[in-house]
């Protein structure tokens, strides 16, 4: 639905900036637009109702959004595709899950071949940790700090953001087991 309001948010733009084009095309769109922000807007109320009365949703999402990139629906969709993190025990699992673990490229003698993400796990799972990677790289903070010197350090920009939203996977699954919200300022115990 989110994307169908910006798809008719971009059309409206588009036809602004026409001359000739009609205004009942324009009003149209207008309306359309009026019509799709307010669903959205009665899906978050709804999501949010529907985690606030799961107990056993509740205190995960709450963790879950304490995380820099998690809001409402990235935090919702994750926990969904994810069964609360239940299933999986580590990072690496879930990671693997997402489809975002590296991937080496090895074939006989071919050892050097540039290695890619597996793509071979869930697909709603991987759009959610870029997503949530996407809003990251904007803020400032250790993770925006993260991304900022993998591409210092060469790589492109898609593959640190796949990086980027492989380790808030694996915050995020940290956060939650430990039962801690999320802090800048944590410290890994000896």
């Amino acid at each position: 639905m989110c994307e169908t309001l910006t798809q008719d948010q971009h059309r409206l733009h588009a036809s602004a900036r026409r001359q000739h084009e009609r205004q009942i095309v324009v009003a149209l769109l207008n309306t359309r637009i009026t019509l799709l922000k307010q669903q959205v807007l009665e899906l978050e109320t709804a999501i949010r109702a529907l985690i606030r009365s799961d107990d056993m949703l509740r205190e995960p999402f709450d963790l879950l959004t304490s995380v820099p990139g998690f809001g409402l629906i990235t935090a919702a969709s994750v926990l969904a595709e994810t069964d609360g993190f239940a299933v999986l025990e580590t990072g690496k699992q879930r990671a693997a899950h997402a489809g975002i673990a590296p991937a080496p490229f090895q074939s006989g003698t071919s050892v050097h071949g540039r290695g890619r993400i597996s793509k071979t796990g869930n697909a709603h799972l991987r759009r959610s940790a870029y997503l949530a990677a996407l809003s990251v790289t904007r803020n400032k903070g250790h993770l925006g700090d993260f991304y900022r010197r993998l591409r210092a350090n060469g790589k492109p920009p898609k593959a640190a953001l796949i990086a980027l939203g492989h380790k808030l996977l694996r915050t995020g699954l940290a956060v939650v087991r430990s039962g801690q919200p999320f802090s800048e300022t944590y410290v890994k115990p000896a």
